[in-house]
């Protein structure tokens, strides 16, 4: 059993008291040949960088105290060259594995090799394709394939690679299953890990803290803040196990340890220890004169475990090549620093990475340069997504998403040159590929997009297709990758209206990262505009997952102010409010409650509410550009200028802003003003349809028909598959009568997003017009079905089924229509459309009567 691997896997979860444990360490065993050097990597990570992960309490302090016994005579001696400790922030999931691969390089038959992991383990669902991760510093909630977690194969190859490959003896310590709420919560996710690690590695020796359905119990009563398990492993390699006193601690010897303590001191909370392997195995020895100190309690194992200084390879490599070689050398890690990777040529990382790699004399440096700089290269990109990937406003509601595509444009080279220097062979280059289209796709976007947001709404197709195509590739080289699918939904929704393909895409996103709150709220805001009657559910499935998260309050109040529940917003926006401490845009948050108070006709609160955010963030668009607007329906316009002007001057590549401008000045009859602003969207972004638009409605009100025609016609070339350009169009020749040319553009429309109500309501407007009555009746009650509040649809249908002679019909969809809103009496009374409703004279004046009782004369 030459290359026997040794896993001690501490599975810790933790309830009241929260999970916690760790610490072992492997010494002579009986008739096997002492280790020829040891290499150990040890992690601990209570501080995590998402606040939607829970942080832990001493998974940190029990790291430390692994990594000091190792430094120590008794664990083995090691120094910084033998030892690599990651902890919280250090502890990045590129790191991890930088420090992963120093043990494939440097471990030689004969070695051991020490894997130690404290901190969280999850899944995102329950199944056998999923097996875990261990979450890493960096690792987004709940969505743990986009990166910063460690998944158990990676692992696996790890350990693998190491036992049969390298033939070295390993041990890997884990302490990653704890109480809290992540992803795979529902689907008991720590323990599943737990399970699941016990599995990777096959019939070797195994050491867990528990059963994998109990929970692991920490507390300050164990070395002033420890884990019991943790703790008590610790005396029980140091020697207290040793039940026969023959010097030597067996496996047998340390599950009935930690049995009758850990057992004993956590009931009436069940902790049972588990070990798995050859019971006779010797794990340790035992140092007399140690055991005898700690059994007497007078000295503190902190200050027994003291670090051993020696010099480093490093300093001895160096040390031994002339000044120039020195001086690139440090200039590399410079770069490496500071983030000069590939450019300028001649003074970046890259440039001084290939003048070391050929020097002979830093051979053993060169394996080291290598993972460092591979490391480097992936960090920015992990941080880049998890800014995308959080469920907080402050990084999702109003993030100009367009202002980072310069630095998105850096991460497919850094990714792919990352890959390059570990090869194909690495168990981390699919993902990295992955990546790197993903960052191809998520750049194109932004600069494309029409809004300055990662929404998938782009005007051009040919480069919607080529968004497309580079997701698609990064779903070739990882195909479980949810952010990617979202995407890919969001483009298909935006840009090409197909909703369809939109579901399916969201879908895999939910198949594959089922608690991601992100994904249900960005199709919340798919089906807000494009399905309304879709959306709430998508809100109460991610308060479902949890409801004190910011975006989903945040959400909430959106919709509460849509559908006019201004109390409900209200209680929303300020319980958000209430959780700031977490880190939230706090401006933002000010700002959806000014809008609330706007929506509901309080002025003043709103005013107050947008100076609060103002104050916070004087630079915040959506707060200069709303009250602005409330300037406006205030009637203070010098105000409304300066805030107008204040958000354009902040950002005047903004087409919205323009637009904006636009509205206001046109509002005010400031028309020469408003057709300039509303000209610039147009040079600023030709195919941004809302600047066509606008410009034609102003040359139809100002009586300009054949300049608002040529502006549609402009718009529709160079964006021929809007439906609002062609519907406009088609107006246009609708008032002027030519029946035929409207017809042609509504049908276009039509083909283009057949589940628009206003195409269908013109198309029936048309047909009568045609006299084509019953296919005007049938576009009508389309409309209504796709929009069940469009009054003018339901009169329509009532000329349409009038004109047919079919009264009785007629008579409900016209009382709809003045129910939900129309109310022109002295229209109805002269449309020759109703005529043959009013000749039903009794029902006629009963409806008039019903509903405008001051214009009946008795």
């Amino acid at each position: 059993m030459k290359n026997q691997i040794i896993i001690l896997t501490f599975t810790l979860i933790v309830s009241s008291l929260i999970a916690q444990q760790k610490g072992i360490n492997q010494l002579p065993t009986a008739n096997r040949q002492l280790p020829t050097s040891t290499y150990a990597v040890v992690v601990g990570i209570s501080d995590y960088q998402d606040p939607g992960i829970p942080d832990l309490r001493f998974a940190n302090k029990d790291a430390e105290a692994f990594a000091n016994y190792l430094r120590s005579n008794t664990g083995g001696k090691l120094d910084h060259d033998h030892l690599k400790v990651l902890i919280n922030k250090e502890a990045t999931m590129a790191q991890f594995a930088n420090a992963l691969d120093w043990l494939w390089e440097v471990c030689k038959e004969g070695d051991q090799a020490i894997i130690y992991f404290s901190g969280h383990g999850d899944v995102e669902k329950k199944s056998l394709t999923q097996p875990g991760f261990l979450l890493c510093w960096d690792a987004p909630a709940r969505v743990y394939m986009a990166g910063g977690a460690f998944a158990l194969p990676m692992l696996q190859e790890v350990v693998s690679t190491l036992s049969v490959q390298n033939k070295a003896k390993v041990i890997v310590i884990t302490d990653a299953c704890r109480s809290g709420t992540l992803a795979g919560s529902s689907v008991g996710g720590s323990q599943a890990t737990a399970a699941n690690l016990a599995k990777q590695f096959g019939n070797e020796i195994k050491i867990m803290s528990c059963q994998p359905s109990e929970y692991s119990i920490e507390g300050e009563q164990w070395g002033g803040g420890r884990g019991a398990f943790s703790f008590h492993l610790i005396d029980a390699l140091y020697g207290l196990a040793d039940n026969n006193n023959d010097q030597f601690v067996t496996l047998q010897e340390i599950g009935r340890y930690l049995e009758d303590h850990v057992t004993t001191e956590v009931a009436p909370v069940s902790q049972v220890p588990m070990i798995i392997g050859n019971r006779n195995e010797r794990l340790a020895g035992v140092d007399e004169q140690l055991l005898a100190s700690i059994k007497s309690g007078k000295t503190n194992q902190t200050a027994m475990l003291s670090a051993v200084e020696s010099r480093g390879i490093e300093e001895d490599v160096l040390s031994k090549v002339d000044t120039n070689t020195r001086m690139t050398y440090a200039l590399f890690k410079t770069a490496l620093k500071n983030k000069i990777f590939l450019e300028p040529d001649n003074a970046c990382a890259q440039s001084y990475y290939s003048k070391l790699i050929a020097e002979p004399k830093l051979e053993r440096l060169h394996s080291t340069m290598k993972r460092n700089y591979a490391a480097a290269l992936q960090d920015d990109a992990q941080q880049a997504i998890n800014a995308m990937l959080k469920s907080d406003i402050n990084e999702y509601v109003f993030t100009n998403m367009r202002s980072k595509a310069e630095q998105y444009n850096l991460y497919p080279r850094n990714l792919d040159r990352a890959a390059e220097l570990l090869g194909s062979q690495h168990y981390m280059y699919k993902s990295l590929k992955a990546r790197k289209y993903f960052f191809e796709g998520i750049t194109m976007a932004t600069l494309h997009a029409r809004s300055g947001t990662v929404s998938g709404d782009i005007a051009d197709t040919i480069i919607a297709a080529s968004v497309l195509n580079f997701y698609r590739k990064a779903l070739d080289w990882q195909t479980d990758l949810a952010y990617v699918y979202m995407n890919l939904g969001s483009v298909f929704a935006y840009s090409f209206n197909q909703m369809d393909s939109t579901e399916h895409y969201y879908d895999l996103a939910f198949k594959n990262s089922p608690s991601w709150i992100l994904g249900y709220t960005a199709l919340y805001d798919i089906y807000r505009k494009k399905i309304p009657g879709k959306a709430r559910h998508l809100l109460e499935k991610a308060d479902a997952i949890d409801s004190n998260t910011a975006v989903v309050m945040y959400k909430w109040g959106e919709y509460f102010t849509a559908n006019n529940k201004y109390d409900s917003a209200e209680m929303k926006l300020l319980r958000l409010l209430d959780h700031m401490e977490l880190g939230f845009c706090k401006p933002c948050v000010h700002n959806a409650l000014g809008n609330n108070y706007k929506n509901a006709g309080r002025y003043a609160d709103a005013e107050k509410q947008y100076l609060i955010g103002y104050e916070l963030d004087s630079m915040m668009d959506p707060i200069l550009t709303n009250m602005a607007l409330l300037y406006l329906t205030m009637k203070k316009f010098p105000e409304m200028d300066f805030f107008a002007k204040k958000a354009i001057q902040h950002n005047p590549n903004n087409i919205g802003l323009y637009g904006l401008a636009g509205f206001l000045y046109e509002s005010t009859d400031r028309l020469h003003e408003a057709d300039s602003f509303y000209r610039v969207v147009i040079k600023l972004d030709s195919f941004e349809k809302r600047g066509y638009l606008s410009v034609a409605n102003l040359c139809l009100k100002t009586g300009r028909i054949k300049e608002a025609e040529n502006i549609l016609l402009s718009g529709i070339r160079k964006i021929p598959l809007s439906a609002e350009l062609l519907i406009t169009l088609g107006n246009i020749y609708f008032a002027l009568q030519q029946i035929e040319k409207a017809e042609y553009q509504f049908n276009k429309a039509h083909n283009i997003d057949p589940n628009n109500a206003e195409t269908h309501f013109q198309l029936g407007l048309v047909y009568n017009q045609m006299k084509r009555y019953e296919e005007s009746a049938t576009e009508n009650r389309i409309s209504i079905k796709l929009n069940p509040d469009f009054p003018v649809a339901y009169y329509n249908l009532a000329c349409a089924l009038s004109m047919l002679n079919k009264t009785d019909d007629a008579f409900p969809p016209l009382e709809l229509a003045i129910q939900k809103g129309f109310n022109e009496y002295e229209n109805m009374q002269k449309d020759t459309d109703l005529e043959n409703l009013r000749l039903q004279k009794e029902k006629w004046e009963a409806l008039m009567k019903k509903y405008f009782p001051d214009k009946i004369k008795n």
